[in-house]
């Protein structure tokens, strides 16, 4: 909640690269915040809807992606291998600029239980 309360409630124009995990819609983003937003979410979350964070990602201009875990509920896919890889490359990327890093994204989030969605800027 506090990444997206930084998006939309609070904004910052500082931010310039954000990871809300298991987020729910807050309603727009603010047009004073341009980061690149990466939403991971599982499919079974009973906690936090996926339908909420699917709203928020719509709601998002380009510069964004959306990782989904088939099965997995709230929290169980934050250790995994291939949120640590993506978010690891998607702060470098969105931080620094790393065009490297923004290549393997697709590639970190690849698994047969998982579904990578992207509108890069």
């Amino acid at each position: 909640m506090t990444t997206q309360c930084l998006l939309k409630a609070w904004p910052d124009a500082r931010i310039t690269a954000a990871i809300p995990m298991s987020c729910e819609d807050m309603g727009n983003p603010s047009p004073l915040v341009r980061a690149k937003v990466l939403l991971t979410h599982g499919a079974r979350d009973g906690t936090c809807l996926i339908s909420s964070a699917r709203q928020a990602y719509r709601e998002l201009p380009s510069g964004k992606a959306f990782l989904t875990f088939r099965g997995a509920g709230h929290s169980n896919h934050f250790g995994d291998s291939r949120t640590v890889n993506t978010s690891v490359d998607w702060m470098r990327w969105g931080l620094n600029g790393d065009t490297a890093a923004r290549a393997r994204l697709r590639a970190d989030a690849a698994s047969s239980t998982t579904t990578w969605e992207s509108a890069p800027s």
